[in-house]
């Protein structure tokens, strides 16, 4: 599956995750890298296009969320 850095930094720790394949439209989600746990976690939530998911992921960053509920992988 394919990740996309939010633009403008290499050191986020929240990304954009392509998980269309899975839906057969356009679905992405968020994983979220958790260097305190050493794990990386995926959002319960999705959204239909990347542009919203970018929204999201800059107000968790901005915000320094740290989602420890989102599942890990």
């Amino acid at each position: 599956m394919k990740a996309s850095a939010i633009p403008h930094s290499s050191s986020r720790r929240f990304q954009v995750r392509d998980i269309s394949a899975q839906y057969g439209w356009p679905t992405f989600d968020l994983v979220f890298h958790d260097a305190e746990s050493s794990v990386v976690r995926c959002s319960e939530a999705i959204w239909d296009s990347e542009a919203q998911a970018l929204v999201e992921a800059e107000r968790l960053e901005a915000s320094h969320a740290c989602p420890v509920h989102w599942e890990a992988s």
